[in-house]
């Protein structure tokens, strides 16, 4: 069984890699087109539900080519309502390093969106709702105001303000942080947005739930510039609680080169603890996309993290390879391979990983 596995390993990367033929709205075609992430979704952080000119770019630039079945106005019931949604369905399978293996058929993610936005009103309501796997869950339900130009404020349940807004969860950088699509907080937010330049200011809750479970609250900053083909930003955040302290120092990048478009992000996470000694962690990703022809990317990425900088030998690295293609609008289909490496003494930690995934967006 073990060598019937190691092969389809083998053969799946191969006919990945030869026989694939861009993806979704990822931070990499932030980056290769040049626009903020406000443009393609009502979110200005990104992610979730796409506007008007975001449905127009999944629906005529970013697929091989265009379907007839759909149009770029999907999704839009009257002048004021509108709805979207992500489904993914994977096939996966995977290895670690005490030959436990697994193998299996799963819906990875299903979300329904709804905005309503009320015909020259400054006001919209949004709401980005989980139904599977599981139990629904909301992940996003704010109010948003736009003043003069496209600067914000809104109110709710909402996403915090941090790094690279990545489709990938279980990357690294947006475990160890805690800052990715399973850790929406309550609280505000204000969003300066001008020609070049993306300030965000914000306070939560610091709890990732419904309400405060203690007297202190989660604050932090952002701020993102963009130039002639590339962008760099940072965010800082500190994150009180009744027995520990944690800061957070991000910085992020991009850089697009003819068709190629290249993310990196580095986070320094402290924690200072009532109890128990002060921990120091490092975790980072460098991505690298390239546009093979219309509609078909390659995605290689590379991750690091240190869970304890003072410790030596400890570090676990991670290695991607990710083919997707968009044969036509609405329509992704994705396939990798991940392999993973930890240390020793934790061998589950040391696996490889592989999977094919059907996502239907609009």
């Amino acid at each position: 069984m073990k060598y019937l596995y190691s092969l389809l390993i083998t053969l799946t990367s191969t006919l990945l890699l030869l026989c694939a033929t861009s993806a979704k709205a990822e931070p990499y075609l932030a980056v290769k087109t040049g626009a903020k992430c406000s443009a393609c979704h009502i979110n200005p952080l990104g992610g979730g539900q796409r506007t008007k000119f975001g449905n127009m770019y999944g629906h005529v630039q970013l697929p091989a080519s265009m379907s007839n079945m759909t149009n770029a106005d999907i999704g839009k019931l009257t002048d004021y309502l509108s709805v979207g949604g992500n489904f993914r369905y994977n096939a996966q399978a995977s290895r670690d390093d005490a030959d436990a293996t697994s193998s299996t058929f799963r819906v990875d993610s299903a979300q329904v969106y709804v905005a309503i936005q009320p015909k020259d009103s400054k006001f919209s309501f949004y709401i980005d709702q989980q139904i599977a796997p599981g139990a629904a869950v909301n992940r996003e339900a704010f109010v948003m105001y736009k003043f003069s130009g496209n600067h914000y404020v809104k109110a709710g349940k909402m996403y915090v303000p941090y790094g690279w807004r990545l489709e990938d969860d279980t990357s690294f950088v947006r475990q160890v942080t805690g800052f990715n699509f399973d850790s929406s907080d309550n609280g505000v937010e204000l969003g300066l947005e001008y020609d070049k330049t993306i300030v965000n200011f914000f306070v939560t809750n610091g709890t990732s739930s419904v309400a405060n479970n203690d007297d202190n609250f989660l604050y932090g900053a952002k701020i993102e510039q963009l130039f002639d083909g590339f962008r760099v930003g940072s965010t800082v955040v500190l994150n009180s609680a009744d027995r520990n302290e944690q800061r957070y120092f991000n910085v992020y990048g991009g850089w697009a080169w003819k068709k190629f478009a290249f993310l990196a992000e580095a986070n320094v996470i402290q924690t200072s603890q009532d109890e128990g000694p002060d921990v120091e962690e490092f975790v980072s990703l460098i991505e690298a996309n390239y546009e093979v022809i219309k509609g078909l990317n390659l995605k290689l990425t590379g991750e690091y993290y240190d869970p304890d900088r003072d410790i030596s030998s400890n570090q676990e690295t991670r290695y991607s390879v990710v083919v997707e293609y968009a044969p036509i609008s609405n329509l992704q289909l994705r396939g990798g391979i991940r392999t993973s490496e930890g240390i020793p003494q934790q061998p589950s930690r040391t696996n490889d990983f592989v999977f094919l995934q059907t996502h239907v967006y609009f």
